[in-house]
């Protein structure tokens, strides 16, 4: 898509720079996020220098993690082809990004002994922000497509395009085609990140540092990413007792936010005073 859209700027007499790419993207969201985080940490009175160190960290965490969680699921594809090829080239997994940064980012916490809950709080907003922007980027890059739709808003992304090789693959459209309209599901996810955002952005307005913004994004996002994925068209998601490794992921996060609310809401009546009346 991004092609195109070069195109398109080109026949207005724009420069084609003003088509972002797929990491310019990441990395503007990147830098907002950290800005935001480090905004709030300062007005918050917390340590501006463990906040930046925590989020390069994450920044750290997140490229070795996309890569990393693409690696491990593709293991039973590599040992069934007898072929390393299926390890040394994944993907990117956004929720293998997500999942390592937190990771990097708490075991620095941890040793830092600084407070996990309002940190991520304070990022939560900006992940959010962060999922928008790089979605559009997968968007713009026509990777994550949709299935198949007869839809006003489905997208043909142009030949050579993944969507198009799949399609041709699959006997779909003649070689050198545009891929039939898709969903484009790039952009329900980059919608799905913009809402997370705004809803973890209430708690964190009201000078909430006890982990609910961050368990708001994480819960919005999830339950978006369930539904997306039964539109998604791209086939290696991988796929276990009818669900894909993401939906599995969603489930397992939405599991672990249940139960710690559970776990907090049994402390808070065992903590709250008995009545003698």
């Amino acid at each position: 898509m991004r092609s195109q859209l070069v195109a398109w700027l080109a026949r207005h007499g724009l420069p084609g720079w003003l088509a972002p790419e797929y990491f310019q993207l990441a990395s503007l969201a990147t830098l907002v996020g950290s800005m935001l985080a480090l905004h709030l940490a300062a007005r918050d009175g917390a340590s501006r220098r463990h906040t930046a160190y925590a989020i390069a960290c994450a920044y750290v965490g997140a490229l070795a993690g996309g890569y990393l969680f693409e690696a491990l699921r593709a293991v039973p594809a590599a040992v069934a082809a007898g072929s390393w090829r299926p390890i040394a080239h994944p993907g990117r997994a956004a929720y293998g990004g997500l999942l390592f940064a937190a990771g990097a980012a708490a075991l620095y916490l941890r040793r830092a002994r600084e407070p996990l809950a309002p940190f991520f709080d304070r990022v939560a907003v900006g992940v959010g922000l962060t999922f928008a922007l790089v979605r559009t980027g997968c968007f713009l890059a026509g990777c994550d497509y949709g299935l198949p739709t007869a839809h006003a808003w489905g997208v043909r992304f142009p030949a050579g395009s993944l969507a198009a090789l799949d399609h041709v693959r699959r006997g779909f459209v003649p070689r050198g085609a545009p891929s039939l309209p898709v969903h484009p599901t790039q952009l329900y996810e980059a919608a799905i990140g913009l809402l997370a955002a705004a809803l973890a952005a209430v708690p964190v307005a009201r000078g909430h540092r006890d982990g609910r913004a961050f368990a708001t994004f994480l819960g919005t996002y999830a339950v978006g990413r369930f539904a997306i994925e039964l539109l998604r068209g791209d086939q290696d998601r991988g796929q276990a007792l009818g669900l894909s490794t993401a939906q599995w992921v969603s489930v397992a996060i939405i599991a672990a936010l249940v139960a710690a609310w559970a776990r907090r809401a049994a402390r808070r009546r065992a903590l709250a005073p008995v009545s003698t009346a």
